[in-house]
């Protein structure tokens, strides 16, 4: 910006060669080492969800075996073609183990969902080896 044969106000200035690749070069180095963090956390849920996942399949086994739900549903198709289903659904329904099958749900969930991100980290953290998608 010159006015009135004034020098400029601002001058540019040339970085020097390899500063634009350096700082590129950091920033890709500081998105991997993030990316391995990320990586252990979501390895460490995945981890913990898979071992929480067994004994949470056992109390569902058990639930189910406790509650007699094996007997209503056995009943369930007997009644279908006797016509009374609906009071049997209804049992069915009543001595579903609940809090079972949402604890299962949860667990498998968070496995699955750990998992996925643990893969997507993955690659950002090591991206010379080749993963499979």
């Amino acid at each position: 910006m010159v006015t009135e044969g004034r020098a400029p106000l601002f001058q540019e200035i040339e970085p020097p060669q390899g500063l634009f690749r350096a700082i590129l070069a950091h920033i890709e180095l500081a998105r991997r080492r993030a990316a391995r963090v990320r990586l252990f956390a979501w390895g460490s849920l995945a981890f913990v969800s898979a071992l929480a996942l067994i004994p949470t399949v056992q109390y569902a086994a058990s639930e189910f075996y406790a509650s007699g739900f094996y007997e209503y549903a056995s009943l369930f198709f007997d009644s279908l073609s006797r016509g009374y289903w609906k009071e049997i659904v209804y049992s069915l329904t009543d001595s579903l183990p609940s809090f079972a099958l949402l604890l299962l749900a949860v667990t498998g969930i968070a496995l699955v969902w750990s998992l996925r991100h643990a893969r997507n980290d993955a690659r950002l953290a090591f991206p010379d080896i080749a993963l499979p998608a």
